[in-house]
């Protein structure tokens, strides 16, 4: 097999049994690929400050916690990174990671996945605090969890985090969103706000991130804030 990548490429395997996968290592380790061990998140963390992944290659039947929790805390780790998850065979697909690989998948299958993300590149994101937005799926890791965002909906987050503590006024966001100043009913925006913060908020409710300044817009906190109990702060959906 002929693996065509940059000399720089760098792969972490995150598990307790890298042996499985003996084979795996020495063809990419002959083609002049990085690779780095793991037995835990503790130590995943440490190897990522040390040199950023390319792909990280997760095996959570070898490891403690549910395998959507590892990826979605390495994806916050290492955002720009390919995601390989191996888990049992009743795992379900998820956002957190780009590849969902069977327990018994021989390392063969492992390779060609390999090789596919080293050769597209690095993920395409933008990253704002604890939110990991996906510039070409459109689809966000945040305090909520994972979602997969309309258009409308992923241009309004973008807006949002290029512009992170900023009050981003009605006029700015029907002008970017929806290409209008068109002011005389904006109810379109007042719903799709309440969508976004469905998807990004743990509790759409009493929103700590998207916080609605009554009468001028919304300000974007990505590490959240405390309710005030200002009138300013309070939601108008």
């Amino acid at each position: 097999m002929a693996l065509i990548i940059v000399m720089t490429s760098n792969v972490l395997f995150v598990g307790r049994h890298p042996d499985k996968y003996a084979p795996l290592w020495r063809h990419l380790l002959l083609n002049q690929v990085r690779v780095a061990f793991a037995a835990s998140m503790q130590r995943a963390s440490r190897e990522l400050e040390e040199a950023p992944a390319d792909v990280i290659m997760i095996d959570s039947t070898s490891l403690r916690g549910s395998g959507e929790s590892l990826a979605r805390n390495l994806r916050r780790l290492a955002p720009a990174a390919h995601l390989i998850l191996i888990a049992k065979n009743d795992a379900q697909t998820g956002l957190s990671y780009d590849f969902l690989l069977s327990e018994d998948v021989h390392w063969h299958k492992v390779l060609k996945v390999v090789e596919h993300t080293l050769e597209s590149g690095r993920r395409q994101v933008l990253v704002t605090g604890p939110f990991v937005l996906d510039l070409v799926e459109r689809t966000v890791v945040s305090p909520a969890g994972e979602a997969t965002l309309t258009t409308k909906l992923f241009n309004l987050l973008e807006l949002f985090m290029r512009n992170p503590g900023k009050t981003v006024t009605r006029l700015q966001l029907m002008q970017d969103v929806w290409h209008t100043s068109f002011m005389e009913d904006t109810r379109t925006l007042d719903v799709h706000m309440s969508w976004l913060r469905k998807a990004v908020e743990p509790n759409p409710r009493q929103p700590v991130h998207l916080r609605t300044r009554r009468g001028v817009g919304y300000t974007f906190y990505p590490n959240g804030v405390v309710d005030t109990e200002s009138p300013e702060d309070k939601t108008d959906q």
